[in-house]
């Protein structure tokens, strides 16, 4: 299948998400854990073998979430997957335009990744300059390997004004928080602008 091909079939697919469909993109360098969150919250599994992403790939996932007035919506998020080498730069920017959120992923066992993360919150804001961001420090597993500590996490949670968690794609830790607190948030936004929701 091709990406055109599987972009057409994620916008003609059937569901029950009460026209509540949003697009939100996993953005980090390469290696930080990325694939391993996205398989872990949608498929419940963990790879330790590394396999890189090629260009991008997603998955879908419908979430029962709250909107202000206690009223149960139906949600399917569309998470993409971007592959962190420099090489998918132009088409990492494509797939961003028009995502309802960004989760950005640094390893919090490789100080570089957190270095990044600087870029890659710029990157979005040039294409989305409204969407809510999200801060993963993955790999919290490895405590003894671990050498970017909480605390720089909380500068830049304050910094870029997002909502930062610590998590472990290995064990699950925090996975699906991260996710489902997306999902509420872009809900709850877009029905506060009045606007469609993007698919």
């Amino acid at each position: 299948m091709t990406q055109r091909d599987a972009t057409l079939e994620l916008t003609q697919d059937a569901d029950s998400s009460d026209g509540f469909k949003y697009r939100v993109v996993l953005l980090g360098e390469a290696t930080v854990g990325k694939t391993s969150l996205l398989r872990r919250y949608t498929e419940n599994i963990f790879d330790e073998e590394y396999k890189q992403t090629l260009g991008t790939t997603f998955a879908t996932k419908d979430i029962d979430v709250k909107d202000k007035d206690g009223n149960v919506r139906s949600v399917k998020i569309s998470i993409w997957d971007m592959g962190g080498q420099s090489t998918y730069r132009e088409l990492r920017r494509q797939y961003m335009k028009g995502s309802s959120a960004a989760i950005i992923v640094y390893d919090v066992t490789k100080p570089e990744s957190f270095m990044a993360m600087n870029n890659w919150f710029e990157s979005f804001r040039e294409v989305c300059p409204d969407s809510p961001i999200f801060i993963c420090a993955n790999k919290i597993d490895l405590a003894d390997k671990r050498m970017v500590p909480q605390e720089p996490g909380m500068m830049l949670r304050d910094w870029f004004q997002s909502e930062y968690y610590e998590t472990s794609a290995k064990v699950g830790t925090k996975v699906t928080d991260v996710f489902e607190r997306c999902a509420e948030v872009v809900l709850l936004k877009s029905i506060t602008d009045k606007k469609s929701p993007l698919a």
